[in-house]
């Protein structure tokens, strides 16, 4: 049903089936339009003179008025369903005047908080008014800020924003390098295995090579046939490394004390409207933390309206001093921490930890022997 009908009222011509096609043809010679739903058609109240008069010499029936003023006038008499009537319709239109709620959609790596906070700043949020936005001018904002969106499109469905967003394929597909490639040496080690899948190996399995060195050759001697290609395979190192980390003994800390509520307040729309505010001198040293709790209709719809409470928290900065005890096990901890990082795409072969007490706390440190894919390609323009 159009919103204008409904409005400014319609009347529903009947006509059977038989005579729809004849009908059609009187409502086209008199320049008239009309869509046949269930042998229907809903006219406009202030039309449906001409359009008795283009059906005259075709059988058809038509209803009372309907639509609001049909609702008015069978209850003509009722003053308090036209009190009723006329609140909806107020409340109608000033709903109708504001955004109720922003949907992003096509989003799948983009939170969809950051696509929110850049339509806020272009002006489209929970309470902003359709009629001071360009919908297409928001558009544009959101390409023009965001590096991660290709395309957008704003629908507009009541008072229902549904943003579409399409997200910038951050995969590329690299080129592919001209001219052939070497794989050398990553660093120094001791060759355990080799496996060439294309290309001409230079060392063999128990050769000590440094960083740099080549290991497979892209580069086919003249006896094999000649010619360049890209040097392909797996060649696996005995590698020695040694990392490890130091642990102060005296530290300074920042820690916060209790939270203690600074502000609250109710968002509707645009309007703010305080409950309770803690008028303090100065909010140094505080750690601010603000909750932001939106109302929501069985889980899904959002209302404009928000409840933003602020709270703070008294910072103080705190030194301790560690134990013998808590810095071994403090450095043990960070070091274990630091060796998977370093050693998660190596297998340990032998691995050795040492500790020592040092004037300003404790050093721990780890020497391990490890195997390790050390090829590294190297491309070279032919």
């Amino acid at each position: 049903m159009r919103l204008d009908l409904f409005i400014l009222g319609y009347f529903d011509i009947y006509i059977r089936a038989e005579n729809i096609a004849a009908a059609m043809t009187a409502l086209l010679r008199a320049g008239l339009s009309a869509r046949f739903r269930d042998g229907k058609i809903s006219v406009a109240s202030y039309r449906v003179k001409k359009y008795k008069k283009a059906l005259s010499g075709i059988p058809h029936n038509v209803s009372s008025l309907r639509g609001i003023p049909g609702v008015i006038y069978a209850n003509r008499k009722r003053c308090g369903i036209y009190a009723g009537l006329f609140f909806v319709f107020v409340c109608w239109i000033l709903f109708s005047f504001f955004v109720w709620d922003v949907r992003v959609e096509g989003n799948e790596t983009l939170p969809s908080s950051v696509v929110e906070a850049e339509l806020e700043n272009a002006g489209l949020f929970a309470g902003s008014s359709w009629h001071s936005l360009s919908l297409s001018e928001v558009e544009r904002h959101l390409l023009a800020s965001s590096e991660d969106i290709g395309w957008v499109n704003i629908n507009r469905k009541g008072s229902v924003a549904f943003v579409t967003v399409r997200e910038k394929n951050t995969v590329q597909n690299p080129e592919e390098p001209s001219g052939y490639s070497n794989i050398v040496a990553a660093c120094d080690c001791v060759i355990e295995e080799i496996t060439v899948k294309s290309g001409i190996p230079m060392v063999k399995a128990g050769d000590t090579v440094k960083e740099g060195q080549l290991l497979i050759s892209g580069v086919i001697p003249d006896e094999l046939g000649g010619g360049f290609l890209r040097a392909e395979g797996v060649v696996i190192g005995r590698v020695s490394e040694n990392f490890g980390v130091e642990v102060p003994r005296c530290e300074e800390v920042l820690m916060y004390g209790e939270e203690t509520l600074y502000e609250s307040k109710i968002k509707i729309f645009n309007f703010s409207i305080n409950i309770f505010k803690n008028y303090r001198n100065s909010d140094e040293d505080c750690a601010i933390i603000e909750s932001i709790e939106e109302c929501m209709i069985l889980g899904k719809y959002r209302l404009p309206v928000k409840i933003m409470e602020t709270y703070t928290k008294k910072a103080q900065i705190q030194k301790f001093e560690r134990s013998d005890s808590e810095l071994v096990s403090v450095a043990a901890s960070r070091l274990s921490k630091l060796r998977i990082i370093k050693l998660c795409d190596a297998e340990i072969l032998k691995i050795k930890t040492d500790g020592e007490f040092t004037s300003s706390g404790y050093l721990m440190t780890s020497s391990v022997i490890v195997l390790r894919d050390i090829g590294e390609e190297r491309y070279l323009e032919s």
